[in-house]
């Protein structure tokens, strides 16, 4: 049932492809479903940047207290970010080495970024921009740019070495070229792995949450034909409580992905401004 202005919206419809934007009537953002996802995203980054600004402790301040600085005793929304945030700082430390601190910033928001972004896929009438490799290359290729040029700031011109194996003397002549061709292949190819994976993963996991929605409605529309008003108690029972595993195993891929694509980064911008130790 439809009506201009006004549609009549039930969870049926989100699966079937409906999402909150398609209200707007706007045909770029119904057809480029990433673009909105990600705006949904960024929106949702932003007031939460907003309101952990308005309620963070004033550490910074004189006249800081010492509780400031001890997180609350109950489970709230700061004490997840506290937890994401000091588990990429803990692997940054060890991955890039004593000079992990400048990247911190850019690492925190990859990964909150890409956990965001992955998990609103899970939100009936929402979508994931991670499942989509405009999104997901977009982002390989601001890594690829980002540590590029972090491993030229930290070298400079020296930074191409590692694209020769840093081979000196008669072995840089006659095998520094075939090096350079191999290595600089394989840093191209890194992007493009970066966004197939995530976007790979992202979307197969919400295919399969479909596929499995779809089957156990399937089933509880058999069950009410056939039993009549127990089989639609029992089909109720069934289309609701069956997608939970799935949808758990779902939310730990979220995870998992966002983690993997932040662990890479990391790895890479290691490799990118590493010091040879003498």
């Amino acid at each position: 049932m439809e009506t201009r202005g006004c549609r009549a919206i039930d969870f049926h419809d989100m699966a079937a492809g409906f999402k909150w934007w398609d209200l707007l009537h706007n045909e770029y953002l119904t057809h480029n479903t990433h673009v909105s996802a990600a705006a949904v995203g960024a929106g949702v980054l932003l007031a939460g940047g907003i309101a952990y600004l308005a309620k963070a402790p004033k550490v910074a301040l004189a006249n800081a207290k010492d509780e400031d600085f001890v997180p609350s005793e109950k489970f709230g929304i700061r004490n997840v970010w506290e937890v994401c945030g000091e588990m990429v700082q803990g692997i940054a430390r060890d991955i890039i080495g004593p000079h992990y601190a400048k990247y911190l910033p850019l690492l925190l928001f990859v990964f909150v970024w890409t956990l965001l972004n992955n998990f609103l896929g899970s939100v009936p009438g929402l979508a994931s921009a991670t499942d989509n490799l405009n999104t997901s290359l977009g982002m390989g290729l601001c890594v690829f740019i980002y540590y590029n040029v972090m491993g030229f700031k930290e070298h400079g011109f020296k930074y191409l070495e590692q694209f020769t194996g840093h081979l000196g003397g008669v072995l840089l002549l006659f095998l520094g070229p075939v090096m350079f061709v191999i290595e600089t292949i394989s840093h191209m190819i890194r992007p493009v792995t970066l966004g197939i994976r995530l976007r790979t993963n992202i979307y197969a996991d919400h295919q399969v949450h479909y596929t499995i929605v779809g089957m156990l409605k399937e089933v509880s529309a058999s069950l009410t034909e056939s039993l009549g008003a127990f089989g639609s108690f029992l089909g109720f029972i069934i289309s609701s409580i069956g997608p939970i595993p799935i949808l758990a195993l779902g939310l730990l891929v979220v995870v998992i992905q966002a983690f993997v694509f932040t662990l890479l980064t990391m790895i890479y911008i290691g490799l990118a401004t590493a010091h040879e130790e003498h």
